[in-house]
């Protein structure tokens, strides 16, 4: 089964794919969530209950739109690259592993893209289950805030680059859209 799975992950290039995926679901679920707690907070309904309620609902809905939406586009990218290789083979390949490799990374990575999300959010929405919500807050901004760097950092190690600097790049980007909702929220004049 593992030797099949590497198999399929070569043939349909599924690990490149899956973490472009994980990436974008997981930068998602952290800008979504921490656009709720922001609007929450700026409301004054920065209410525990209301944040897992809210969240979690929202984490749902955001993973399933980002599985579904990751399995029709896939769908379609794995079938052009199936019908691509029976082109260059001059032969159709409707009984062979790499049919079934490209069927497989349409799945896998579709999963990966709707559970990306929901990691993200649960991140966030940690501390409102174990915090006072002024607390959690606090908690959950500066968790959002160290997780951007950290996920810039991972990147910059992927492509061989420097670390300290894709680090801050994805930072200084999720902070500038924590501070557009921050601002842009029509909140403060409600």
């Amino acid at each position: 089964m593992i030797s099949r799975f590497k198999a399929y992950c070569e043939i349909a290039e599924i690990a490149s794919v899956s973490r472009r995926y994980f990436v974008i679901g997981f930068f998602d679920g952290l800008i979504t969530i921490a656009g709720l707690i922001i609007g929450a907070f700026i409301s004054g309904e920065n209410d525990s209950k209301l944040i897992l309620t809210i969240g979690f609902a929202t984490a749902l809905a955001l993973g399933i739109s980002s599985m579904w939406g990751a399995f029709e586009i896939e769908r379609i990218e794995q079938k052009t690259k199936k019908l691509t290789r029976e082109k260059h083979m001059l032969s159709r390949l409707e009984n062979s592993i790499i049919k079934e490799a490209h069927e497989f990374a349409t799945l896998f990575t579709s999963l990966i893209h709707g559970i990306a999300p929901i990691v993200g959010a649960v991140i966030l929405m940690i501390p409102y289950a174990i915090l006072p919500p002024f607390e959690a807050f606090e908690v959950a901004i500066a968790v959002c805030i160290v997780s951007f760097f950290v996920l810039g950092a991972v990147l910059g190690k992927m492509a061989e680059e420097n670390l300290i600097l894709n680090g801050l790049r994805m930072l200084i980007f999720g902070i500038a859209v924590m501070l557009a909702v921050l601002i842009l929220n029509p909140g403060h004049v409600i």
